[in-house]
């Protein structure tokens, strides 16, 4: 009988604990965003879509065709030829299949020039497969106006 009462008692103990973070939730702040109307703002490393920016100094692009991004990539989703010799390479395609790419980072990381960034853009979804590689033109338009990140961010108590 004593172990029937202890087993009612914590029965009741659970029913009101769970009452209670229901009620907290009913009467509480919401975090819905209406999404067509609001979108909600991501942070400055966000990892969207990529984007070549441009040199706003000489014009052209930052790439210095090294090829470390399509090394990198573990996907290989990123394609790059380039035209011309020494110096005077041109990119002549840089194309990166987004619907193949994991975000991971990795040939924003390799750059040395950071020709390739990220940007916080992430309304990506498409009826068709074929707009989800994104060429040269493509990655141009969408670079950022100024940088969002330089660099690797320093964390507290490590260099």
């Amino acid at each position: 009988m004593e172990a029937l009462a202890t087993r009612a008692w914590e029965a009741v103990a659970g029913l009101y604990a769970g009452l209670r973070v229901t009620f907290r939730a009913l009467v509480g702040r919401k975090n819905t965003v209406m999404y067509p109307l609001q979108k909600v703002n991501v942070a400055p490393r966000w990892h969207g879509l990529l984007a070549l920016p441009v040199d706003p100094e000489t014009g052209s692009d930052k790439c210095i065709i090294c090829f470390q991004c399509e090394r990198v990539c573990p996907d290989r989703c990123i394609h790059i030829e380039a035209g011309g010799k020494g110096k005077d390479r041109l990119l002549t395609r840089f194309d990166i299949e987004m619907d193949k790419c994991c975000y991971c980072g990795l040939c924003v990381e390799v750059c040395p020039t950071e020709a390739i960034v990220f940007v916080p853009h992430y309304e990506t979804s498409t009826y068709n497969r074929a707009n989800l590689v994104y060429d040269l033109d493509d990655l141009r338009r969408a670079a950022p106006k100024e940088p969002i990140a330089h660099g690797v961010v320093a964390m507290r108590g490590r260099p």
